[in-house]
């Protein structure tokens, strides 16, 4: 507010005229600011590209204005887009959404540049400020349209956080999210007219969290730039989401048997029957799994999980009730954080001031006390893989409840995040007894009635007989225990599998010179891809019976592909294969193999017979509807409670990773040999956040096969080792490392060395 100035005082005059001639006095400009699609490098640019001749994608151009929040000023918002079109121009109503469409013209050629301009005015003071918004034409491609997508999914979540500035609760920060729990300071769930109901929020505070590690995976951290709206974002979706989790003492669990003796099948791959009590008389005696388990010998065996020291565990206390679904969402925010030194700055005692890598601890603590620590196989007269709760070495809803597939894989996605992330070592005994589990929930029958139908039109499929041998189900094989269908606990068996360091081993149908006994991770994967494109259909029903339908599942899957572990070597896959000929047939990709991720159907311009889980994703985002902005993934889930996750969900899964966002920019450079001197190839690459130095590894296939030809410590490294010719073309990954663990694998960089 401006003072009154006496018109006939000469200090008055004086006053007024040091304000208009000294420029630090002069009124502060408008800050405004876009979105960076590279936070560190803000003039990286968006992607539009044309759909088809005559029409470009409808991006958005996201944009906030922090220095009016809260002004009783008048704003005028414009924006000029930099291709001859005419600018558009509107009223402020949200500092926190300036934000336009647009639709660049469709004849550009691939890198046409452009920079849109958007000015905002103080028109109540005549102060202005602007901010640039990048934009690069490029061709209608998977990547293009995967961009578009994430692009839009992160801005939808930006305009739907409530937020508040009016901490409570005994906090003193600010905060915002996506909970729609209410109470003072949480602010109130802004609604955008989406199609179910109009609510863009959910009960469960998870909800904050599966955001925030979205945002996170994405470049966008609570200590990035200021210039970036993210930052923002992230920072208080993270003070909130610390206000849901609760610590606790820790308390001993008590394992009641000894898991070398207890994971096992028979000698001639046959299953261990009740009748002899699984001694497998007649069938060449039991072959053990994991014989040298060291972890409970003598059983009944008391352990506690105190990774740190501290005596305390942290779960979820987000109003859900359900404690082993909804802690891993928290953990895995904070390890994608990238930051295991930053302080909570919010929470409960216990929680608040404890570092991300205490916090992090103190969940997997949690999740070592809630493991089921009983067995009731074979050996106690129980079918294997019979449904029941008690089959060992899993989570259920809360601590030491029993066993449940859909829970279980957030149980083994926090230790594997921990490790990866923040390099928090497995402790063997989980290990051990959730591979009991593994082996004794998998379906290992033969083809029965009445299992499983691919196609639930089909009139005779009540009658039909399917083989779902892999196959998980809810509380144990999904011969037995069918609830939801197997598309979102199969690939949670593939998940604690990764945990466990199973994975792909020999088989002579893959063409290998003999075929290895553990077979767990070949048989699981090929019962996956043998359904992996089964009809989508047009309802949510429809996720019991097509893996691509059940978003929930999809992620689990994901997971599962990015962390595959055989033997505790991280070893993500590209191409999902099977057993089971004639199921793939595309002449590019390796036999009976699909691209799980990039693969495209003929309707979008591939050889694949159904589209991965990108264009998959990408399909299903949605348009506009009743007012709302596009952008969300909904509805995509047999469980309508899994909806609200699933922006989130779709936004990690299109990055192509889980808890962090990885090397993205390795490229390289080949020189060819000549005279004395061997080929040279050269890679560079961005540094990774956490990584203390890196793998760099080489193949002569593209996708696969890797192997280890060298480390560094910086972000270079010149590979002169032995089989690099000239003309050779050759595919290289870096895989980041936090001390001993591998963090992630970065995109491949394909390198052809030149002849001469």
């Amino acid at each position: 507010m401006r003072a009154k100035l006496n018109r006939w005082s000469l200090p008055g005059l004086a006053v007024l005229a040091a304000f208009l001639l000294v420029p630090h006095l002069a009124l502060a400009s408008v800050n405004v600011l876009t979105v960076p699609w590279v936070p560190a490098t803000p003039t990286i640019a968006h992607t539009t590209y044309p759909i088809n001749p005559a029409t470009e994608v409808t991006i958005t151009l996201g944009a906030t204005v922090p220095s009016a929040v809260g002004s009783s000023d008048s704003f005028m918002v414009n924006w000029h887009f930099g291709d001859g079109s005419a600018d558009v121009s509107f009223a402020l109503t949200n500092p926190y959404d300036i934000s336009t469409t647009h639709q660049y013209p469709p004849s550009a050629a691939p890198g046409t540049a452009w920079t849109a301009v958007v000015t905002v005015t103080d028109t109540t003071n005549s102060t202005s400020g602007t901010a640039n918004y990048y934009v690069t034409q490029s061709q209608n491609s998977l990547s293009a349209r995967v961009n578009v997508a994430i692009d839009n999914g992160l801005w939808y979540m930006h305009k739907s956080m409530w937020r508040t500035d009016s901490p409570a609760n005994g906090q003193t920060v600010n905060w915002g999210g996506w909970d729609a729990q209410g109470g003072a300071g949480s602010g109130s769930c802004p609604s955008l007219g989406g199609p179910y109901g109009g609510w863009d929020c959910w009960a469960y505070g998870s909800i904050d969290a599966e955001n925030v590690q979205a945002f996170e995976v994405s470049g966008h951290l609570q200590n990035g730039p200021a210039g970036d709206p993210y930052t923002d974002d992230v920072f208080r979706g993270i003070n909130r989401m610390l206000t849901f989790i609760t610590s606790e003492a820790t308390s001993p669990i008590t394992y009641n048997y000894d898991p070398s003796k207890e994971n096992y099948t028979c000698a001639d791959g046959s299953v261990p029957q009740t009748t002899d009590l699984g001694a497998c008389t007649g069938h060449g005696g039991r072959h053990y799994y994991n014989s040298a388990a060291t972890s409970c010998t003598t059983p009944p065996c008391k352990i506690t999980y105190d990774g740190n020291g501290n005596g305390a565990m942290i779960y979820s206390s987000d109003g859900s009730g359900e404690y082993s679904y909804t802690t891993s969402p928290f953990l895995d925010a904070l390890v994608a954080s990238g930051n295991a030194t930053a302080v909570a700055p919010t929470g409960s005692a216990g929680v608040k001031g404890l570092s991300f890598k205490n916090l992090v601890t103190d969940m997997e603590d949690f999740y070592g006390y809630s493991q089921w620590g009983s067995d009731c196989d074979v050996d106690s007269g129980n079918t294997r893989g019979n449904g029941g709760s008690c089959a060992g070495g899993a989570w259920l809803y809360g601590p030491q409840q029993g066993d449940d597939d859909s829970t279980s894989q957030w149980g083994a996605i926090a230790f594997i995040s921990g490790f990866r992330g923040f390099g928090l070592p497995t402790p063997a005994s989980i290990t051990d007894f959730n591979n009991v589990w593994v082996t004794n929930a998998q379906d290992v029958g033969d083809a029965t009635i009445g299992d499983f139908c691919t196609d639930p039109t089909d009139p005779t499929c009540a009658s039909t007989t399917s083989d779902n041998r892999g196959a998980y189900g809810y509380r144990g094989a999904f011969n037995n225990s069918n609830a939801w269908g197997p598309f979102a606990v199969t690939p949670s068996g593939m998940v604690q599998m990764a945990m466990d360091g199973v994975g792909r081993t020999k088989n002579t149908v893959f063409g290998d010179a003999s075929t290895d006994f553990d077979q767990r991770w070949n048989t699981t994967e090929s019962y996956y891809a043998d359904n992996f494109c089964n009809n989508i259909g047009t309802t949510n029903n429809e996720a019991y019976y097509a893996p691509r339908r059940y978003l929930y599942g999809l992620y689990s899957f994901t997971k599962s592909m990015l962390l595959h572990d055989p033997s505790g070597s991280l070893t993500p896959i590209q191409y999902l294969r099977t057993m089971t000929p004639g199921v793939f047939s595309n002449p590019s990709d390796p036999p009976n193999s699909m691209d799980w991720y990039a693969g495209l159907s003929a309707a979008n311009g591939g050889s694949d017979p159904c589209d991965g889980v990108a264009q998959t994703l990408v399909s299903m985002q949605q348009a506009p509807l009743q007012g709302s902005p596009d952008g969300h993934w909904f509805g995509n889930s047999y469980y309508p409670y899994q909806w609200y996750y699933e922006t989130a969900w779709s936004i990690i899964m299109l990055q192509k990773t889980v808890f962090v966002a990885c090397v993205n920019n390795l490229v390289g450079r080949g020189t060819p040999g000549s005279g004395g001197s061997a080929p040279r190839i050269d890679l560079t690459w961005s540094a990774q956040t956490s990584a203390s130095g890196y793998n760099i590894l080489r193949s002569s296939t593209n996708g696969t096969g890797y192997t280890l030809v060298g480390t560094s410590t910086g972000t270079a490294f010149s590979d002169r080792t032995a089989g690099l010719t000239n003309g050779g073309t050759f595919y290289y990954v870096v895989q980041p490392l936090n001390g001993t663990a591998e963090i992630c694998q970065s995109n491949q960089a394909t390198v052809k060395v030149p002849t001469r």
